[in-house]
């Protein structure tokens, strides 16, 4: 019994010494200094390999409030390049959670200007140049993208010139800088089929070519192609002929996909709960959104080795529900090896001359 009442004895006297050891500053100023610093060495894959393409996806949400995943956000790595397509809400700090290199961005690129594809312009470019930035950021885009960084330059100015003050941060790259993209001739670009190079060189090429997203006009998607690897992005838009002949052959095919059944359901929802206004708006989006089973067909007219979906919804695939729901029949349209379904954190990497995608995840 005597050795019962020292073990007891002893563990208290542990107990407390943890205690006071834990309320002493020093100490939790040491452990939570030995916390950041571990947090510090994760940094998100980037071009690790020079050799091939990376694609990490920063947001797949659709515009409908998702507590997991940001809004349309696609990094595309080709060699030491870095480009970010869309700047959905939310994937700024998915990319400064996954400690990505934003001073290393080479330029932003849009395929339109809802704002579910532009509300983080801003914090990505403030973000990269207080990483150290110095040049000003391109943002490339169809007709319009002048006014979107006009607008986003005015309404930053103020804080630029608060952390130029404190910080002393380089003004030389505080600005994004507009690089609007010409598209073919006029017959081509009301019929939702013109494209056109805007980057050609070391070996990169990237094609805009436009999709069909009515009344949002124009609205495009973008090619990528680099060391015999190609990816391709869809943007916003309903099936069409534009982008299965520019994703022909590509090796990785990134879709939007919209559920019709869940659009139903959730309309339905809305209007039960007396939210008659968005339940009309849920309800219009099947007018200019793909389906999977859409981006599905496209996929196999392309010959495209692999479709992931991102811009998922109306509500995200989070659970087995939804996930049973927006997948319904997609597998009688796709061989089920052939797609998956995005979230954010995924990664696939294309390393140049294989057939090989290669999938992780960012955690």
């Amino acid at each position: 019994m005597k050795k019962i009442w020292i073990g007891i004895a002893a563990l208290l006297l542990v107990l407390a010494a943890g205690a006071w050891t834990w309320s002493r500053p020093a100490f939790q100023d040491w452990l939570l200094f030995k916390g950041i610093s571990r947090q510090l060495k994760a940094v998100a894959p980037l071009a690790a390999n020079e050799d091939g393409i990376r694609v990490i996806l920063c947001g797949t949400s659709a515009p409908p409030p998702s507590k997991d995943r940001a809004k349309a956000c696609t990094a595309v790595i080709a060699g030491s390049r870095i480009f970010i397509v869309d700047t959905g809400p939310g994937s700024a700090n998915n990319l400064n959670l996954w400690r990505f290199s934003m001073n290393r961005i080479t330029a932003i690129l849009l395929t339109h200007f809802h704002s579910d594809h532009i509300g983080d312009l801003g914090e990505i470019n403030m973000l990269s140049w207080a990483a150290g930035r110095s040049v000003p950021l391109p943002v490339y885009g169809p007709d319009g993208v002048q006014d979107v960084v006009a607008g986003f330059n005015q309404a930053y100015r103020d804080d630029e010139d608060y952390r130029t003050a404190l910080h002393g941060l380089p003004t030389s790259g505080a600005a994004l800088v507009a690089r609007p993209f010409g598209l073919a001739s006029d017959t081509q670009r009301k019929m939702h089929m013109a494209d056109a190079t805007i980057i050609d060189d070391n070996g990169l090429k990237i094609t805009a070519f436009q999709v069909n997203h009515e009344p949002v006009y124009p609205a495009v998607g973008y090619r990528f192609d680099y060391k015999g690897r190609s990816v391709v992005i869809s943007g916003d838009t309903i099936k069409w002929p534009n982008l299965v002949r520019h994703a022909m052959n590509a090796d990785l095919l990134i879709h939007e996909g919209q559920s019709d059944d869940e659009r139903r359901i959730l309309a339905k929802a809305l209007a039960n709960a007396g939210d008659r206004e968005l339940a009309k708006v849920i309800s219009q989006i099947s007018a200019y959104h793909a389906t999977l089973q859409d981006a599905a067909a496209e996929a196999n007219a392309a010959h495209v080795q692999l479709l992931v979906f991102n811009h998922i919804g109306p509500l995200p695939p989070d659970n087995a529900l939804t996930r049973a729901v927006v997948t319904r029949g997609l597998n009688s349209v796709r061989s089920p090896d052939a797609w998956k379904l995005g979230q954010d954190g995924m990664v696939l990497d294309l390393p140049a001359r294989t057939k090989d995608i290669k999938h992780s995840e960012i955690r």
